[in-house]
């Protein structure tokens, strides 16, 4: 199978991208209960950012969405020095 280089870009980001991405991209549209469901299959989604699974409802809100990248931006940093 041939794939274009945008295909194969947008595999790359699904497969290598950040979950907040992913969350942005894919899972933000779904219902609160699907986005349920999607977290309990899932327990590793978002495992890098500072949310617990009963505060989901939370990451529809770009401004919260902000401030979890800063802070695992901040954790990256203060880690790397």
């Amino acid at each position: 199978m041939e794939w274009t280089e945008e295909q194969y870009k947008r595999f790359e980001k699904f497969i290598l991208g950040d979950d907040m991405d992913f969350y942005e991209e894919y899972t933000i549209h779904l219902t609160d209960e699907e986005q349920k469901k999607f977290f309990a299959e899932n327990p590793d989604f978002m495992s890098e950012y500072p949310i617990s699974r009963d505060k989901i409802y939370l990451l529809k809100d770009p401004i919260y969405r902000g401030l979890m990248r800063k802070i695992k931006k901040y954790e990256n940093n203060t880690r790397d020095e």
